[in-house]
C-alpha cells in the first residue's frame, strides 16, 4: 500500500493513525488500489484514493471512491471532503463539489491533510451524504 501511495505522489502523513479506516482492492498479492477515511466527528475526510497505474481506466478508483462514501455513510457521518492536486475533473462525476478551506468543518482542521499534508495548491472537493434514518 504504502508503495502505491509513493508512486501516486500521495502523503504517508496520517495513515498509520487512520489504517482501520482503509480499504485495499487486492488481486492475488498484489494490491491495485487503496481508500482511507479519516474521521472527525460528523466529519469525514477521503483520502489517498489511488490506483495503480497498469490498472487505471478499468473502474476500480470509482469502485473505491464508492466504497468509502458507502462506509462513511454507514458510519452516521454527514459530510466527506476530500483534498487533490491531481484529480479535480475525477471527483465531481461521483457528486463531489469544489468549496473554499474556510468553507470547511473545523472539526477536519485536526487532519494532517489539512496542516500541510496535501499543499495549500489542493483543489478542496465536498459531499454532503445522506442521513439514514434511525431503524
Amino acid at each position: 500500500m504504502e508503495a502505491l501511495l509513493i508512486a501516486a505522489e500521495l502523503s504517508l502523513e496520517g495513515v498509520q493513525a487512520h489504517l482501520a479506516d482503509f480499504v485495499l482492492a487486492v488481486q492475488g498479492d498484489e494490491v491495485l488500489g487503496v481508500a482511507g477515511l479519516e474521521r472527525y466527528g460528523p466529519h469525514g475526510l477521503l483520502r489517498s484514493v489511488a490506483v495503480r497505474a497498469d490498472h487505471q481506466g478499468r473502474g476500480l478508483g470509482q469502485a473505491l471512491t464508492w466504497e468509502m462514501i458507502e462506509r462513511a455513510t454507514a458510519a452516521g457521518l454527514e459530510t466527506l471532503t476530500l483534498l487533490t492536486t491531481t484529480a479535480a475533473g475525477f471527483f465531481p462525476k461521483q457528486g463531489f463539489h469544489p468549496v473554499t478551506r474556510d468553507a470547511l468543518p473545523a472539526a477536519l482542521q485536526a487532519s494532517s491533510q489539512l496542516q500541510g499534508g496535501c499543499p495549500a495548491s489542493a483543489v478542496i472537493l465536498h459531499l454532503a451524504l445522506p442521513q439514514r434514518s434511525p431503524a
